[in-house]
């Protein structure tokens, strides 16, 4: 008997504990998905993005291209940004649509230029989802750069993601790219420039066993060198450059204190739309003349001047070089060959199908980023970026601890700062900005100076070939991470709003704009250029739940299946 009640007993405890178990999973389940529900209700939600009006910040379908030259990993969208249409603010017109969709199957590498890679094989990815806390505006306003969620008021479960720039009571106005407030140019701090820069080249990824590929970055004469076996310069080791002042002659105490640079050619491959030009006295009259307009050579009589529209096919010049023995047409034509691939940095977005590019006008904004190791500091460093009108100097002396910012050939600097002693120590991350009128330097993520700000000049700026360059005249260096970036340039969209005139915003409403401009739909193309606060969702924090088309095989089928990408996890700014 008290053997059967003991093993009663025993039954009946397990059987509690495992009605236990499955009662304590049932209610962390139950409690979860009530957790969900109330977050979802009174704090975040989800939201995804389908269109590219905030790309590459925020990404709409879209596929993931890995150019087969250089190895370069880009996004390119699938879709026209049509989040407002058959809406108050524009009818979506379909047969233009059908055009960029037929346009879309081929897309061209932002980093080394590539043209015609075949998209046809790449699967499409979902847009990015966003978690968005629903209450951020209720706790504190909107801030300027936010990116936000808001409803469209003739359909409120209709939801958009831009970024504001405009703030209530303000007066709003895009101009030459940039915008302004109240009349004045409002300019990004670092942290906002780092979260709408678009990269123009990454030196990691360079085309291999391609000859014709001229390289981005490289190494100058020196300005005052008178000899050349006796002077250091700059090396190339695969991704990275490095400077030795210690292999030279050590007899040669001139060569210690010339300078030596590398500077960045903006090279392009073929195409473009800009125009390079050449002095030429007189077309030959052995050659038939190129037609007017229609043909990518031409010459001007009265300027005395030919030129190129975009980058010259090597058989174009050929064909010309062929047809005479003109020697002073010949040196023109080779001279322009030379030029012509090296192009205005412009206003290009690789995720776009290239249509939407046809106006696209050239950059003035730019950021040079770069790890720096100083191996032996035993003289200095500086860091040069044009703007179309001012080349804007940073001096980094490595003795002094000193940085110093100068003005075209000024010998007075405009500002100076100190350097921290950790950058002695260990490898560095530089980071000089000119955008909005304004010079940053930042060493690993700190200002060394209060930002200079400078006016608009009244004349144009010119095409800037060579943004960039930097330069050494002692010790021991390696620059590594090398990466050029652009500002977002506003272009002028349907200028409804706030682009030809100032648009004046009530105490209540808002003025939002896309970072894809040229694609993106927003405050400078609605009937009504303003989003009052009562439509505003929430603010987005992260991009959660990303995922892409993974392959899978089977025999000789290739299929593809949705699986987590967790490279897309991110907060946004």
């Amino acid at each position: 008997m008290h053997g059967s009640s003991s093993q009663i007993n025993t039954q009946a405890t397990e059987a509690e504990g495992r009605s236990s178990l499955l009662r304590m999973v049932l209610e962390s389940i139950v409690s979860l998905a009530i957790a969900v529900i109330l977050f979802r209700t009174f704090q975040a939600e989800g939201y995804m993005i389908s269109t590219g009006s905030m790309a590459p910040s925020l990404l709409g379908y879209h596929k993931q291209v890995v150019c087969p030259r250089c190895e370069f990993s880009f996004t390119y969208g699938v879709a026209y940004d049509d989040s407002v249409s058959n809406n108050r603010f524009q009818a979506h017109n379909h047969s233009h649509g059908e055009a960029l969709h037929q346009a879309g199957q081929y897309a061209t590498c932002p980093n080394c230029s590539t043209h015609s890679i075949d998209l046809t094989n790449v699967p499409r990815n979902e847009g990015d989802q966003l978690l968005v806390f629903k209450h951020a505006y209720y706790l504190k306003g909107p801030e300027r750069w936010d990116v936000a969620v808001f409803q469209n008021p003739t359909k409120p479960t209709q939801a958009y993601v831009k970024r504001i720039v405009g703030l209530p009571g303000e007066s709003i106005q895009v101009k030459d790219g940039d915008l302004y407030i109240n009349g004045k140019i409002e300019r990004k701090d670092l942290k906002t420039q780092r979260a709408v820069r678009l990269l123009v080249y990454d030196h990691h990824y360079q085309p291999e066993d391609d000859d014709f590929f001229q390289p981005r970055w490289t190494p100058v004469e020196n300005e005052d060198d008178t000899d050349s076996h006796d002077s250091h310069s700059w090396t190339s080791h695969g991704d990275q450059f490095v400077f030795d002042a210690t292999k030279g002659d050590p007899l040669n105490t001139s060569a210690r204190t010339q300078w030596s640079w590398v500077k960045y050619q903006h090279w392009m491959r073929e195409g473009g739309h800009y125009f390079t030009p050449v002095a030429l006295k007189e077309w030959p009259e052995e050659i038939e003349r190129p037609e007017p307009v229609f043909g990518r050579v031409q010459y001007d009589e009265l300027k005395k001047q030919l030129s190129c529209k975009g980058a010259m096919p090597a058989e174009d010049c050929h064909r010309y070089l062929d047809q005479t023995e003109n020697e002073e047409f010949r040196y023109a034509m080779a001279l322009l060959y030379e030029k012509s691939h090296v192009a205005p940095v412009m206003d290009h977005y690789a995720y776009n199908s290239g249509l939407e590019n046809q106006e696209s006008t050239p950059i003035h904004d730019f950021m040079f980023e770069c790890d720096l190791n100083v191996i032996s500091g035993e003289g200095e460093f500086a860091i040069e970026l044009f703007d179309g009108h001012h080349r804007f100097r940073n001096l980094i002396n490595f003795k002094q601890g000193q940085v110093s910012l100068y003005i075209d050939d000024q010998k007075k600097a405009v500002r100076t700062g100190k350097l921290r002693g950790e950058f002695r120590s260990q490898v560095a991350t530089v980071e000089m900005s000119l955008m909005d009128r304004q010079v940053l330097l930042a060493i690993n993520g700190q200002l060394v100076y209060q930002p200079l700000l400078y006016g608009v000049s009244p004349k144009l700026r010119a095409e800037i070939r060579e943004p960039v360059r930097f330069g050494t005249n002692a010790g021991r260096l390696k620059l590594t991470n090398l990466k050029l970036y652009r500002d977002i340039h506003y272009t002028r969209g349907k200028a409804l709003h706030g682009v030809d005139e100032p648009y004046q915003l009530d105490e209540q409403s808002y003025f939002v704009l896309g970072d894809n401009s040229p694609v993106s739909l927003d405050s400078r193309s609605w009937s009504e250029g303003n989003v009052d606060h009562k439509y505003l969702l929430g603010k987005p924090f992260l991009v959660h739940l990303p995922s892409r088309q993974g392959e899978v095989k089977i025999g000789d089928h290739v299929g593809h299946l949705r699986i987590p990408d967790f490279t897309r996890i991110r907060y946004i700014h």
